[in-house]
């Protein structure tokens, strides 16, 4: 029952890591055709309360948020709202290769952090496989540190530290309350902070969404599908786990990106997708494999 239930949370979070890394290739073109990445944001978090509505209605689930859940909740959306607002305006200042490779340091915070929060050990082979993985990144991406402007580093890193919060933060909050719930209390949280930034810049720009509405509805399109299989993950799986799966979402982006945006990919590029790849498949047959040192929550009365 437990790895069964593990490896549900290991395809959910292939899936919404490959959701992700669709979904900044076309927030990226979205802001180059003049939309915010505070109105693509509020935009994602007004839809997708209004999914978690309708399917809560369809469904007859429950959005009982109980006291002991309310202090993670809050924490999941605002580390929610950070990183996704940090995130966006990074590729705003800078490319996709440059952004994801600082961005994606947040899985090596939370292996690192992972012992210490969730009761974890360290062990060698958990940090072969993240080395591999993380070298795979580096060669992937390769960003070339020539003009690269400093608020978009900034922003990467900061929605790196805030990534790995919000990864703790949907397992403690899985604890309380089902998927449903949790998606629908956090984006409660997400909306205002994200509302109240769009107002800083100026007000939601609904005429530069209306002409760039295809990449506006793709990026929200994929936020939606890519927050909901993580929610699952984090129930499912343990967050270090987690963390080295999400490496995916770079390699993603890389290739759509040249599907899309033109970006080649050099061999260094292909080369270093396939060590990722190559470490994903190792850390997820090697956890479907052993007993997680954490069990996943069972599911909760506000499921």
């Amino acid at each position: 029952m437990i790895r069964s239930s593990v490896g549900i949370g290991i395809a959910a979070a292939l899936a919404s890591a490959t959701a992700y890394g669709i979904n900044i290739v076309y927030a990226r073109m979205a802001t180059q055709q003049g939309v915010s990445a505070a109105d693509l944001v509020f935009l994602r978090v007004f839809l997708m309360l209004g999914a978690v509505a309708v399917v809560t209605a369809i469904s007859r689930g429950a959005l009982r948020l109980p006291a002991a859940g309310r202090p993670a909740i809050l924490g999941l959306g605002i580390a929610s709202a950070g990183v996704g607002l940090a995130y966006f305006f990074a590729v705003s200042f800078v490319p996709i290769g440059v952004a994801a490779i600082i961005f994606y340091t947040f899985p090596l915070l939370i292996l690192l952090a992972s012992p210490f929060v969730d009761g974890g050990r360290f062990t060698l082979h958990r940090f072969g496989v993240f080395a591999l993985a993380f070298t795979g990144l580096a060669i992937a991406i390769g960003p070339k540190l020539g003009d690269i402007d400093p608020r978009g580093i900034l922003l990467a890193a900061l929605a790196s530290t805030l990534a790995a919060w919000q990864f703790f933060m949907a397992s403690r909050s899985g604890r309380h309350v089902g998927p449903q719930a949790m998606m629908f209390w956090s984006h409660i949280v997400i909306m205002p902070i994200s509302g109240a930034a769009a107002l800083l810049l100026g007000g939601i720009g609904w005429g530069a969404i209306a002409q760039a509405w295809l990449p506006s509805a793709l990026t929200v399109a994929g936020y939606l599908a890519g927050f909901a299989l993580q929610m699952v993950a984090a129930r499912r799986a343990p967050a270090a786990m987690i963390g080295l799966i999400f490496c995916l979402e770079p390699v993603v982006a890389i290739l759509f990106a040249g599907l899309i945006l033109g970006e080649t990919l050099s061999h260094a590029q292909m080369i270093g997708s396939l060590l990722v790849l190559a470490a994903l498949i190792a850390s997820s047959l090697a956890e479907l494999r052993r007993e997680p040192q954490i069990p996943p929550v069972p599911a909760s009365d506000g499921r």
